[in-house]
């Protein structure tokens, strides 16, 4: 006689702590937020690529003409800008809203891995930032003539997630919505101007030039500089390490503050 006792087994257990659980915990967490961008998403990349364009039009109907060897320049730093205003800028805001609006509490009612909400997050910025990204490199190659290989579709791979790990940790340590929009609105402008993205370091004064290299934009456009050249040398080398290490940083810092229950 079977015993009523075994139709109250359930029929799949949990997974235990573990690599396994933390990529199921991203898969479904990757779901969910492309899920709320079902009714924003065209705005997003109309955005971003708008903006991107806009200053590589402009500043090509300003130098180009007379210079056309500055086409690098104007294409680099227009491929950093879009990875920026999408990952950096966009997902910085969005988490600070997440936060005024308390949202982790729904979070803290799952057993979800930290780690794997962050890396979700980031995620959802970098994929935000790749259409802008290919269509401004569609235009590089089909009018500009810009060589791009395999390294630098690895260089904007880690770009994004940089840019991404950036704008969470600026998102996670704001103490506001409020302050985590201006500080990413602020320091859009300080990373993409006031660093060699859209002209090379030697035009930089040397305090300026100092303080780029804490900036993920400065090492992205320096390594995508490289890459199109074609050979990899120990510089460019060691701006894809820098990258590395900013998506590194930016998985460690930002699940240590992550409160879940709170807004700090």
């Amino acid at each position: 006689m079977k015993s009523r006792s075994d139709s109250t087994i359930p029929s799949e257990l949990p997974l235990p702590a573990g690599p396994a659980k933390t990529l199921r915990d991203f898969f479904w967490l990757l779901r969910a937020e492309l899920f709320v961008l079902r009714e924003e998403w065209f705005w997003y990349l109309l955005q971003a690529s708008f903006v991107s364009l806009s200053y590589l039009a402009f500043l090509w109907f300003l130098i180009g003409p007379q210079a056309p060897s500055a086409a690098e320049n104007l294409i680099v730093g227009s491929l950093v800008m879009s990875l920026s205003f999408a990952g950096m800028l966009s997902l910085g805001q969005h988490i600070g809203y997440l936060k005024e609006l308390q949202a982790f509490d729904y979070y803290a009612a799952l057993p979800l891995s930290k780690g794997a909400f962050v890396a979700a997050l980031t995620t959802r910025g970098m994929l935000l930032s790749l259409p802008a990204t290919l269509l401004i490199g569609f235009l590089a190659v089909v009018f500009f003539h810009v060589p791009f290989t395999g390294l630098s579709v690895l260089v904007l791979l880690l770009s994004a997630y940089a840019m991404a790990g950036f704008g969470a940790v600026i998102g996670f340590y704001s103490p506001t919505a409020q302050v985590a929009s201006l500080l990413t609105q602020i320091l859009q402008t300080v990373i993409i101007f006031f660093a060699p993205v859209y002209y090379p370091p030697s035009v930089l004064p040397e305090p300026l030039r100092l303080l780029a290299y804490l900036w993920p934009t400065t090492h992205s456009a320096l390594a995508l500089r490289g890459s199109l050249v074609g050979e990899l040398d120990p510089g460019t080398l060691v701006t894809i390490a820098v990258l590395v290490l900013y998506c590194l940083v930016s998985l460690v810092l930002v699940p240590l503050r992550l409160d879940w229950r709170g807004r700090r």
